[in-house]
């Protein structure tokens, strides 16, 4: 057989199994490619369920609510996190749909992960509108479950995660160890009435902590600076140094924690018409 005949064989053959996909709306075809996870194992599956629920979900949902949807993950690997996240809205305020779980996670076995869980920032700048209630887990089999809210037009919207907890016994064991959640250790700051704030991360090693936020404000960045640097002070921290330099307020204080002096820093840039970089420290004295 030429070698013509076996590379047209070859392609008839690849296009005989491509068509036999099982049959899908284009749509649906290109949203569960698209939340599947690109570091998952290959055996992972991941279904969507338009305006549905899984059927082993476990728990009701606040009275009332309009289910958008869900997104189950399944694979046989037990060291993949897979679960699902279901999607829905509702009436309640996010203090209500907080209570609501509270109860019902209670009532189905689930308890409140201590130290306000994995990855849950309780220092720095907090956010204009809490995102998320308290995370939960259970054990045998090992899972996690937490939700985040938001109000858009006066409608809380909610993303419901369960899902399995490799590590939770780590976890657990180091929940509560600032070590391990070092922005803990930074003084808690409200936001200002006239600006939306959104934490963007941090992180730190040792005695140093840094933690980073955008803003978006009406507010001058002078009066932004001064709205935090009060809550500085009422924290114990005293200004050392403040530079007005272009578009950057810079300053370093100074306080004591744990009976060791520490230097703090708060920078505070504009990005642009209302929209402003803030970064909280905090360093060691050796």
């Amino acid at each position: 057989m030429s070698s013509k005949m076996l590379v047209l064989l070859g392609a008839l053959a690849l296009s005989t199994g491509l068509a036999q996909t099982p049959t899908v709306s284009p749509e649906r075809e290109l949203l569960e490619r698209a939340v599947t996870s690109q570091w998952g194992p290959a055996s992972l599956k991941t279904s969507v369920l338009v305006r549905q629920l899984p059927a082993d979900l476990g728990l009701t949902l606040p009275q009332g609510s309009r289910v958008v949807g869900s997104v189950v993950t399944e694979t046989s690997d037990p060291a993949f996190p897979a679960g699902v996240t279901v999607y829905f809205d509702t009436a309640l305020t996010p203090p209500q749909v907080q209570a609501h779980f509270d109860r019902v996670l209670t009532q189905a076995g689930w308890k409140v992960f201590p130290g306000g869980g994995e990855g849950m920032a309780e220092g720095g700048f907090l956010p204009s509108t809490p995102i998320g209630g308290r995370p939960y887990y259970r054990q045998n089999p090992d899972q996690q479950l937490s939700f985040q809210t938001r109000v858009v037009r006066g409608v809380t919207q909610v993303a419901l995660n369960r899902q399995r907890f490799p590590n939770l016994a780590e976890a657990l064991r180091y929940s509560q160890d600032d070590r391990f959640n070092p922005v803990r250790s930074l003084p808690k700051l409200t936001p200002p009435a006239e600006a939306t704030v959104s934490p963007r991360g941090g992180g730190g090693g040792g005695d140093n902590v840094t933690q980073y936020a955008g803003i978006e404000s009406t507010l001058s960045r002078t009066a932004l600076f001064d709205h935090y640097a009060a809550q500085l002070r009422q924290a114990g921290w005293t200004m050392r140094n403040r530079a007005d330099v272009g578009t950057l307020t810079s300053s370093l204080w100074s306080f004591t924690q744990e009976g060791k002096e520490r230097v703090g820093l708060l920078l505070i840039g504009e990005a642009g018409r209302g929209q402003y970089r803030a970064t909280l420290g905090i360093q060691g004295l050796e």
